[in-house]
């Protein structure tokens, strides 16, 4: 990683992005103020990235819950998770779920501006015509797959 563009990126994001008062959809707003935003339980991680995935975990269902890199199952999934140190095994394997991803489930993308790799596969996946709602915390990026909404891009401060 080049840390100084690392840095670069965390400055434009922060003078680009929103709290929940900054977003016109009401499901982002509410996902926001209920789930990203919400204060600390003593029985969560105390990590914010690890936090904010057991709750994502927690909302979206365990069910149907997969993490890239495990033997691929044969049920659709509602959670798809993605983390890892290599950018192009990572795209390779969304590419694998993608057809398994269930409407209206959330894919969780850990890393977003690690590298110029998973910056372009973040940009590839928004402009997928099944995306309709992507929404860029920085250290991870929330890919929905909603059932009548608005495309729509979120950054919000996290």
């Amino acid at each position: 990683m080049n840390s100084f563009r690392f840095y670069v990126d965390y400055v434009i994001h922060v003078l680009a992005s929103h709290s929940r008062h900054g977003t016109h959809s009401p499901f982002v707003y509410q996902l926001v103020d209920e789930v990203i935003y919400a204060p600390r339980k003593l029985d969560e991680p105390s990590a914010k990235v690890q936090r904010l995935i057991s709750r994502l975990i927690n909302r979206f269902g365990p069910e149907g819950f997969y993490r890239i890199g495990d033997p691929l199952p044969i049920y659709p999934m509602s959670l798809v998770i993605a983390e890892g140190k290599d950018s192009e095994a990572i795209a390779m394997q969304i590419g694998r779920v993608w057809p398994q991803f269930r409407r209206g489930g959330v894919l969780i993308l850990v890393g977003l501006y690690r590298d110029r790799r998973m910056k372009e596969l973040w940009c590839t996946i928004q402009e997928r015509p099944d995306v309709t709602v992507t929404i860029d915390l920085f250290h991870l990026g929330l890919v929905f797959l909603r059932e009548g909404q608005a495309k729509e891009n979120f950054r919000i401060r996290f």
